[in-house]
């Protein structure tokens, strides 16, 4: 049969496939659409379970090495104990000074921003172009409703869940390491095996180091811009360390803008030498941070640029709220640790892991 016109020649030896669609390929497809829509409406009903779970996994992970510390000077289920005790009460200080200072803080800046960014606005250009008094106001509006008292009374109220999940994270440290060592002795190749294990535990290593420095730094910088507002006499010096603080966490330029609400505030309540003694705090903490403390952090741990945390945060905060987008940043965190240690050359590997 003679090719039609124009059409391209078969090159010899090339073969031609043809796709047909039987009954049993299109079974296929409908099936594996069915599946994945059960998963789906199973990860919908099921997300805040799954996100516990999550949750659970992270902290064991940052508390094992305090458990293993402990465990060298006393028994085992007593640093266990020790461990868990250690992460109840902090939580409880943490969360009460959160709702002492919260409510009252975002109560005095509803009232003082706006006066604020309104004062901004009839001075400078910039400012009303910006539209800073419909921002300031959308951004009160974001943080009440984040923290209404009803949500605080549901989470203070929800003992069940506090309990579930601290027994799940118990779970994770007694069984973790043993969970580990089984997923890896699935491996039967001993140089994959260690190859593997080697990574993951670089990776478990790199990651928390990462953390516990991003939280160190959020309790500095929320101490340098909550005292100097309140040296200052600025409304709500606890929330405006806070914010700075919380947002800080985002490298490279996380403290510049978390210092932004203090600097409002100062350039429209107070004088102007007020305001250049906040940008010099936030400016020398951002300097501080990304050529001394970055350069150290990223040299222990991994390197993780401004962009994806600060995605992942709002992805997290829309679907989880304040939790979701701590846990899913770290989560990132050990994810990006996790693909640094797999791309390195372990080529000179040589660690044996008994079968």
């Amino acid at each position: 049969m003679a090719e039609p016109s124009g059409a391209p020649r078969v090159p010899q030896g090339f073969r031609l496939f043809r796709v047909r669609v039987t009954p049993g390929s299109v079974a296929i497809v409908l099936g594996g659409c069915v599946l994945a829509l059960l998963f789906r409406n199973a990860f919908v009903a099921a997300h805040r379970q799954i996100g516990w779970a999550f949750a659970c996994i992270f902290v064991a992970a940052l508390l094992g090495p305090l458990a293993d510390l402990l465990d060298k000077r006393m028994p085992r289920w007593l640093a266990l104990l020790v461990t868990m005790l250690s992460l109840a009460v902090m939580t409880v200080v943490v969360w009460a000074s959160i709702i002492v200072n919260l409510q009252d803080g975002l109560s005095t800046l509803s009232k003082e921003a706006p006066l604020a960014a309104s004062s901004l606005e009839k001075r400078s250009a910039v400012a009303r172009e910006f539209r800073l008094v419909e921002r300031v106001n959308s951004l009160i509006d974001n943080l009440r409703s984040s923290s209404q008292s009803s949500t605080v009374g549901n989470a203070v109220g929800a003992a069940g869940t506090y309990f579930v999940c601290g027994i799940l994270t118990l779970f994770f440290l007694i069984y973790g390491p043993r969970i580990l060592r089984g997923a890896f002795a699935q491996v039967n190749d001993l140089t994959r095996r260690a190859r593997i294990e080697n990574r993951t535990m670089e990776a478990l290593q790199n990651g928390r180091r990462y953390i516990v420095a991003s939280i160190a730094q959020t309790i500095v910088v929320a101490a340098a811009v909550g005292l100097t507002s309140w040296a200052l006499a600025l409304p709500a010096p606890f929330v405006l360390g806070a914010l700075a603080g919380t947002v800080g966490l985002i490298p490279t330029l996380g403290i510049a803008v978390g210092g932004l609400p203090a600097l409002l505030l100062a350039a429209g309540l107070k004088r102007w030498q007020d305001a250049t003694i906040i940008v010099a705090v936030v400016i020398a903490l951002q300097i501080i941070e990304v050529f001394v403390i970055r350069k150290r952090v990223d040299r222990a741990s991994v390197h993780v640029g401004p962009a994806l945390p600060a995605i992942v945060a709002l992805l997290g905060y829309e679907l989880y709220g304040i939790g979701g987008a701590m846990y899913g940043a770290g989560g990132l965190v050990y994810l990006i640790a996790w693909l640094d240690a797999g791309g390195r050359d372990d080529s000179s590997v040589t660690a044996e892991v008994a079968p």
